[in-house]
């Protein structure tokens, strides 16, 4: 679930940067005609309790409503409903500067953890939601990380966080190249110090993808927002394929005062992703954002994978929708939608 206007921060921390170098022949493109040789989905929308503050939802083994707020007074950022009774379950983390409240939040769920990235403090919290679910007296107290980044995710290494790599940028038509590997990884206890002098600011370009962890299957998977491009690493962050495509997308950049900035029209691809033991799943737009019109005027896709990167199906939402969440049995979907009044309602897509 991503913002699309953001802040710029000042500081990077970490203490190791890996590199993004593979073996060309492992490149994969999708063929366009899987967003129409596909299957349709049923949406019908699900009765919620009355949730003025709500941004966004997600929802865990069907019966559990996790509501991202917007920032307000007093009010915290993450509540926990049961879905059919619709009674709170716990909330964490109050809008503030004080100890274990934050400022922002960017939301994703991968099996059982729950990330709450505050960019404006730079830091991240984890939720294990199974914990949540029986201890009512569980915290997870925020980490800070100091990047300027929006997407962080736990590391296999208990001690660290793996972060995107805001400096990794590339552009040939631009001649630049900032030779900056795709992530960060930086241990929770000590800082890191960014010893390359780049000329150009990339932040608002090249980063808010997605870092989506099956550790148990030794991947890591790396999707692109603003190009259609899906990277998969092994747990040592060796890239290990790339996956292009379906859409050509031709971007164009201009610099303002050495920062690097979409020209006019902002291309937009792959947008929130959900899990199972066996697949991931991504939203996908495929097109620019132009003046004029909003991200909720574009239908998007879902694309479905098995944890080496290998297609599987496609699905049709019709409609745009800022998050998605997984069912138990792997066979329908959770996403977030609008209503007429231009608030957040929850639906539930069913293929037909």
């Amino acid at each position: 679930m991503k913002k699309y206007i953001y802040f710029l921060i000042i500081g990077v921390i970490g203490c190791l940067i890996y590199s993004c170098k593979h073996n060309e022949k492992d490149n994969f493109s999708l063929q366009e005609n899987i967003k129409t040789n596909l299957k349709y989905l049923k949406i019908d929308t699900i009765a919620l309790p009355e949730l003025i503050y709500a941004e966004s939802f997600l929802v865990y083994h069907d019966s559990v409503l996790i509501v991202l707020n917007k920032k307000h007074v007093n009010g915290f950022f993450i509540e926990f409903y049961d879905l059919i009774q619709h009674k709170l379950i716990n909330k964490f983390y109050r809008l503030g500067n004080g100890p274990n409240e934050i400022l922002s939040a960017f939301v994703a769920l991968n099996d059982n953890l729950l990330t709450i990235n505050d960019y404006v403090k730079g830091q991240v919290a984890f939720l294990n939601l199974d914990s949540v679910l029986v201890n009512p007296s569980y915290i997870s107290l925020p980490i800070r990380h100091f990047t300027t980044s929006p997407t962080v995710s736990q590391y296999y290494k208990t001690n660290q966080l793996i972060i995107e790599n805001t400096n990794c940028f590339v552009d040939d038509e631009l001649k630049i190249n900032n030779n900056a590997p795709r992530f960060i990884v930086t241990n929770k206890r000590s800082a890191y110090v960014e010893r390359s002098n780049f000329k150009y600011s990339t932040r608002n370009v090249a980063a808010d993808g997605d870092i989506i962890t099956n550790y148990a299957f030794n991947k890591i998977i790396y999707t692109y927002m603003h190009k259609p491009i899906i990277e998969i690493y092994n747990n040592d962050l060796k890239l290990i394929k790339r996956i292009f495509g379906p859409d050509k997308m031709l971007t164009q950049y201009r610099i303002v005062d050495n920062e690097i900035i979409f020209n006019r029209r902002i291309p937009y691809t792959y947008l929130d992703f959900c899990t199972n033991k066996d697949h991931f799943f991504v939203t996908y737009m495929g097109d620019f954002l132009v003046d004029g019109k909003n991200m909720e005027d574009y239908p998007l896709w879902i694309f479905k994978f098995d944890w080496n990167g290998n297609f599987v199906d496609s699905y049709n939402i019709g409609q745009y929708i800022s998050s998605i969440s997984i069912s138990n049995d792997g066979k329908s979907f959770f996403g977030t939608g609008i209503n007429i009044e231009k608030n957040p309602i929850l639906l539930k897509l069913i293929p037909r």
